[in-house]
């Protein structure tokens, strides 16, 4: 009898090892996400990228398959121990994601992975060959892990993203005036019903309805699937307005659709007694009902508000009371469900870091002879730095706008205190990363960037602690903790680091490095935080401001470099672009003055920026370049989309604009303060301007400013009255650019409560002599 012919060894490869490698790798692949724990957000991503982690599972198991073949070839006794040993570690090695995930997975991956060893020697002694093992293998080794991958990704609610379609309190031309006082008219506002910082009572942009009052709107016809979200409140005024008769004023506050009630709730605002202060009473109603926030409303119904006194009110002495009232937060909404992604080629996580108050020549990689910043320097190594960049103002609130929607401060009308609510209607960096899949963050150390001004919009988690300063010992080790917990998902993290800024806090180590002494005995008592310099201080302050500075900038530098580590030790620095900035500098005392916001000299507005990532080159690109198109670069590089009113620039594939705009509206000019500065850096020459109202043509050599600054970077000689047709010929470019900023302005931004007042008088920006803006 012929004996029959043996099979090709690569036949033999297939319908023995191939099947064999298939059943191991799937239920690799499975143990790797049965072993993801936390959050749940590793096991969802590793379900959103199942063919990748499937194809490295298979890898791995036909690895492993190879070598119990091997050894069941051979036949003997060390060989497969040996054989059963490799195929544990390979299998150990992917179980605990190195190098991309290591830690706490290593010891459970181990145990896993020798009881898939096990699994695979009983298999590749199992009498199963040829193509039914194969077709098995399919089935269980493909097919069970991509049918568990798709429930847990169908098991996922998404991250919520919160749309607002209609911005109803800042949209005064869709209401309508249906009822009220002629003595106290209704309108749009910003009520507080309480300065307390640890309950829902700070400032809100309002609909203020001195009873008796309604204004009513359309809902929208391209509006659908909405709910209308309000808040009812009184703000704190209105007790201090009551008639001393009086303990409380009732009001009736009510949401009318289409004629019928679908929300109302009576509220007794109360004077209380002498030295009780129960917040509770003062606190914000939120509108909800069927157990869901807001009320739902239709495209084409009409909505009403309303404030009434209560009945059995006794309204004396009330009917010439202005009691600011009413509904704060009006908005048309709704919520999103956008599917979490994990980082690829075309969309890399992204770490948007700005170090508040950083001087760009206070750093080693602009040319400062102080090792202030080795971290910073270290990554521009590696990075693209731009050698001539601005930030779009002088002090935090326009400047961080501008960082966070690509829009110059008259663009987005973040000027001054009286106008610092970022417009919901503005689309944001986050936002646009958001719908991108991203899972947004941000953590502020500075108190005025927080969501009472909407500056959250977008970010799923936004920590700030209102009303104070937190240095970078407190604001990175919980975002480190987010970065951590979500380092397996597409991610965008945002950073305002604070250690440059005043109060300063330098971190011992730091100081002692940079040899930072005692402070003077004429030091002032609170520092130098928010303290208007009128006689020019003693050469040991000027001195000690300097080093204590540079001090806090190698703090924040330290931080900074924290962030560095962590990306690496996650093993996520190859797909991670990181931008490092600053919304503007400060003055330390090189024109008798210390602070910011007060000027728009290159002290304040010279900004650094530098870059390292996917899709960034790596060296030092020439050219006047404005740190607000940050967000339209982000954007381009992850294939998001930024709107802005003037053509989005790419500052890496983009010829590079070479003329930027920086202003400030808390400008000191000469004896006058509070003016509105305006600057343009064109070429070699920088002009200053402090705005009014007459003709180009016409502006005096004592209202502008210019300087070379090639020739003079420290910006000392003023060259308006030698060469005043210039500086007139860059006005009149300032001018055409803010003309169609403004045109694109929102029609309505709105300032600071109470509370917002008091934040800033609490933090030394504002309040008397005292006020300097930050």
């Amino acid at each position: 009898m012929e004996e029959p012919e043996p099979e090709p060894e690569s036949r033999g490869v297939v319908l023995d090892v191939f099947p064999l490698g298939l059943l191991i790798g799937g239920a690799a692949a499975i143990a790797r996400g049965a072993l993801a724990n936390g959050s749940g957000y590793e096991r969802l991503a590793l379900a959103e990228a199942w063919p990748e982690v499937l194809t490295e599972a298979l890898v791995a198991g036909v690895v492993s398959a190879l070598a119990l073949q091997a050894a069941r070839t051979a036949r003997r006794g060390g060989a497969f121990l040996l054989a059963f040993l490799v195929t544990a570690l390979v299998l150990a090695v992917y179980l605990s994601g190195f190098p991309r995930v290591a830690g706490d997975a290593v010891v459970p991956a181990v145990v896993a992975a020798f009881a898939l060893a096990i699994v695979g020697t009983a298999l590749s002694l199992a009498p199963i060959r040829g193509p039914v093992a194969l077709g098995l293998a399919l089935a269980l080794g493909v097919g069970l892990p991509a049918f568990l991958a798709s429930r847990v990704r169908g098991e996922s609610d998404g991250m919520p993203i919160r749309q607002v379609v209609v911005d109803v309190v800042a949209s005064p031309h869709l209401l309508t005036t249906v009822r009220a006082r002629d003595d106290a008219p209704p309108g749009p506002g910003v009520l507080t019903p309480a300065v307390d910082q640890t309950t829902d009572t700070g400032d809100k942009p309002s609909l203020v309805l001195p009873p008796p009052a309604a204004q009513e709107f359309v809902v929208p016809g391209a509006a659908s699937g909405i709910r209308l979200t309000a808040a009812a409140g009184a703000d704190l005024s209105v007790i201090e307005t009551l008639p001393a008769a009086l303990t409380e004023v009732r009001v009736e506050y009510r949401i009318v659709v289409d004629g019928e009630v679908a929300w109302s709730e009576t509220i007794a605002h109360r004077r209380m007694p002498q030295g009780a202060f129960d917040t509770s009473n003062f606190q914000w109603r939120h509108v909800a009902t069927d157990g869901e926030k807001g009320v739902p409303v239709r495209s084409g119904q009409t909505v009403r508000l309303e404030t009434s006194f209560a009945e059995g009110q006794d309204v004396d002495g009330l009917e010439g009371a202005n009691l600011r009232l009413g509904f704060g937060g009006v908005a048309l909404e709704r919520t999103l469900r956008q599917e979490r992604r994990v980082a690829t080629a075309d969309a890399p996580n992204v770490v948007f870091v700005v170090m508040d108050t950083l001087r760009r020549d206070r750093t080693g990689v602009y040319g400062y002879e102080r090792n202030t910043t080795p971290r910073l320097d270290a990554f521009a190594a590696d990075g693209l730095v731009f050698e001539d960049a601005y930030a779009t103002s002088s002090w935090t609130w326009p400047s961080t706008a501008s960082l966070l929607t690509g829009r110059l401060p008259d663009a987005h009308g973040v000027k001054s205190s009286s106008s610092c609510t970022l417009a919901q209607r503005l689309p944001t960096i986050a936002e646009a990363l958001q719908a991108r899949g991203y899972t947004t963050a941000a953590f502020v150390g500075n108190p005025i960037i927080e969501p009472n001004r909407w500056f959250d919009q977008g970010f799923e988690t936004f920590e700030v602690e209102v009303p104070h300063f937190r240095m970078s010992d407190e604001v990175v080790p919980p975002a480190l903790e987010w970065l951590r917990e979500h380092a397996s998902l597409r991610f965008f993290l945002y950073l305002q680091l604070v250690d440059p800024h005043t109060p300063h806090r330098p971190h011992p180590e730091e100081a002692e490095r940079l040899g930072l002494p005692s402070a003077p005995s004429d030091w002032p008592e609170r520092g130098l935080n928010g303290v208007l310099q009128r006689e020019p201080p003693s050469e040991a302050v000027a001195k000690y401001a300097n080093q204590l500075y540079d001090a806090s900038v190698a703090t924040g530098d330290r931080w900074f470099g924290a962030v560095l580590d962590e990306l690496e030790s996650l093993g996520l620095t190859k797909r991670t672009i990181v931008v490092f900035t600053s919304d503007h500098g400060e003055e330390l005392f090189e024109r008798g003055r210390h602070g910011h916001g007060h000027g728009i000299h290159a002290e304040l507005v010279r900004a650094p920026l530098v870059m390292r990532g996917p899709g960034v080159p790596r060296g030092r690109r020439d050219g006047v370049v404005s740190n607000r198109h940050v967000p339209t670069t982000l954007a381009a590089l992850v294939g998001a989309r930024l709107e802005t009113p003037d053509p989005p620039v790419h500052l890496i594939d983009d010829t590079l604009p070479d003329q930027v705009l920086f202003e400030t509206t808390k400008g000191v000019w000469g004896a006058a303060r509070y003016q509105q500065l305006l600057g343009l850096r064109s070429g070699p020459g920088v002009t200053h301007w402090r705005e009014s109202d007459q003709p180009t043509a016409e502006i005096p050599a004592s209202d502008l400013r210019r300087y070379d600054v090639l020739a003079d970077p420290s910006q000392v000689n003023d060259l308006s009255g030698l060469d005043l047709a210039a500086a007139r010929a860059d006005v009149a470019r300032i001018r055409a650019r803010i003309e169609v900023a403004r045109d694109a302005r929102p029609p309505l931004v709105l300032g600071v409560g109470a509370q917002g007042q008091s934040v800033l008088e609490g933090i030394g920006y504002a309040g008397g002599d005292e006020d300097e803006p930050r």
